[in-house]
């Protein structure tokens, strides 16, 4: 049927209603193949259904020269965007940029059988070099539409030569039409570039609006997530010698009482001290409970180290005794860095690792090229979410792994997003120190790790270097194990069975 179709719409160039009648059936047959075969498709015959579609939509506009232009220039901005998108999400892929992808690629048994896959697996560099082109070309892809009429059909041509290239190392004939399908329209569009109303230039000013108008809701809701933090229902700041930290205190109703245990939150990468909630919320009924900004972080402006933030912190609140350490992701880290300081030796009573960052397995991802690239390019994504105010709109994990109230999840995932705390973290990634953290921790008292149900193997690994008790929160992600309240609960009783043990 399909291709019954597919030569019904070469040959009735001239009928509108066969074109309609014909792309449907393409368009009804392909989305029935997918039914069937739930494998997903690949990008050749999804640009095939995206041409197919829009003939049999543009077709239904009376006036052909209309319904022509509508449908090439359609299909010509379809075009670009394919490729600078692929491009980009390639660039978020640490295995393309660093030029692994392809050698992987022509490793596996689907695409590495032929013997132009045989031939480039000879050579490496080659294959690493094309690897690396191949997102270069297709983020600048775009830019064909500046470049002379000569030059921009040359840079096809080139195109051309690339997915013939990929159907012969790779055996995929079908990117070949699918794409190159395509191309005339952008050849069109060239052509008719000195036109002054077309249908890119509207599509582009109408995303580029928007663009502008989502980066601006969100700066302006941030702002009001600031101004939250301000008022007088925000955070507490301490003035000192350091700078300026941001903390908060809470404690039972009845007020301040010595004899309570004190309990230090450290957050985890990139999160604010609302992460702690529900944590925090629930050990308040009977203890003192601390949670502050590291430096750069939030409203934080000191500089000093985590235990110069700190101390100022405990002095501001009146913490003078013993303290209990709980922390989150890397925040076992900056406990590290001083529990065995001057100023709070002998006061700190016991750790409680949540989810914690584990320093040996930390130096191998900033020691391996391929993982420190894969997280940076993570923040880099998370970064222009935050600039251009995507995550407002789409689904996010943030958003996903947290459940605090209202507020005080309006306050986090501003948080998560400000352009400041995202490249603060990175900061903190690189820079926080490792080592003698394992032996930091073990002298710090008894040790306790929590580990989220999906990181439970790696947790239990960490357990026994600190030779701490283990206990695991079932269902529970890295996130979600201190961003929903029904996995908080467990860590709370966690660290109050952990407390008053001692």
């Amino acid at each position: 049927m399909t291709l019954a179709a597919s030569v019904g719409l070469a040959l009735c160039r001239g009928n509108r209603r066969v074109q309609i009648t014909a792309a449907a059936v393409i368009g009804t047959c392909n989305r029935l193949s997918e039914i069937r075969t739930p494998y997903g498709r690949d990008g050749a015959d999804q640009m095939t259904a995206v041409i197919t579609q829009y003939r049999m939509l543009t077709a239904l506009v009376p006036d052909s020269r209309t319904s022509d232009d509508l449908f090439l220039r359609a299909i010509n901005f379809q075009a670009g965007l394919s490729y600078a998108v692929s491009g980009i999400s390639k660039a978020f892929g640490s295995s393309w940029l660093q030029g692994d992808a392809l050698p992987e690629i022509l490793q596996t048994e689907a695409y590495g059988r032929g013997p132009a896959a045989q031939l480039l697996r000879k050579h490496p560099r080659l294959c690493r070099a094309l690897t690396v082109g191949t997102v270069a070309w297709e983020v600048a892809f775009p830019l064909v539409y500046l470049l002379p009429r000569r030059e921009a059909g040359l840079a096809l041509h080139a195109v051309k030569l690339f997915h013939a290239g990929v159907a012969a190392t790779m055996e995929l004939p079908r990117f070949v039409w699918g794409f190159l399908g395509s191309h005339g329209a952008v050849d069109y569009v060239l052509d008719t570039r000195g036109r002054r109303h077309t249908f890119e230039k509207t599509v582009l000013g109408i995303a580029g609006g928007a663009a502008a108008a989502s980066a601006l809701i969100a700066r302006e809701r941030r702002k009001v997530a600031e101004q939250r933090r301000l008022g007088p229902k925000g955070a507490s700041r301490s003035y000192s010698e350091h700078g300026v930290v941001e903390y908060a205190v809470l404690g039972p109703p009845d007020g301040p009482n010595r004899s309570r245990p004190v309990v230090v939150l450290e957050c985890g990468l990139g999160q604010s001290l609302e992460s702690w909630e529900w944590v925090a919320e629930g050990l308040a009924r009977d203890h003192t409970v601390v949670r502050y900004h590291r430096s750069g972080y939030g409203l934080t402006k000191a500089r000093g180290s985590d235990a110069d933030i700190l101390a100022a912190v405990l002095d501001e609140a009146g913490v003078e005794g013993d303290f209990f350490v709980v922390t989150h992701s890397i925040g076992s880290l900056s406990a590290a860095s001083y529990v065995g300081d001057p100023r709070f030796a002998g006061r700190v009573r016991g750790v409680v690792v949540v989810d914690g960052t584990d320093p040996d397995l930390l130096d191998a991802d900033r020691s391996d090229r391929r993982r420190f690239g894969k997280f940076v390019q993570s923040q880099a994504h998370t970064l222009f979410a935050a600039v251009t105010g995507i995550y407002e709109w789409a689904p996010n994990a943030v958003e996903r792994q947290a459940g605090y109230t209202p507020d005080t999840q309006y306050s986090h995932v501003h948080f998560v997003f400000s352009p400041r705390n995202v490249v603060n973290s990175v900061r903190e990634y690189t820079r926080m120190p490792t080592e003698g953290a394992l032996d930091a921790l073990r002298s710090a008292g008894p040790v306790l790790v929590v580990s989220s149900g999906e990181n439970a193997e790696q947790q239990a690994a960490f357990s026994k270097k600190l030779k701490a008790d283990f206990e695991v929160v079932d269902g529970s992600a890295h996130r979600s194990i201190v961003g929903y309240r029904v996995h908080a609960e467990r860590v709370e009783d966690a660290v109050r069975r952990f407390i008053h043990a001692r």
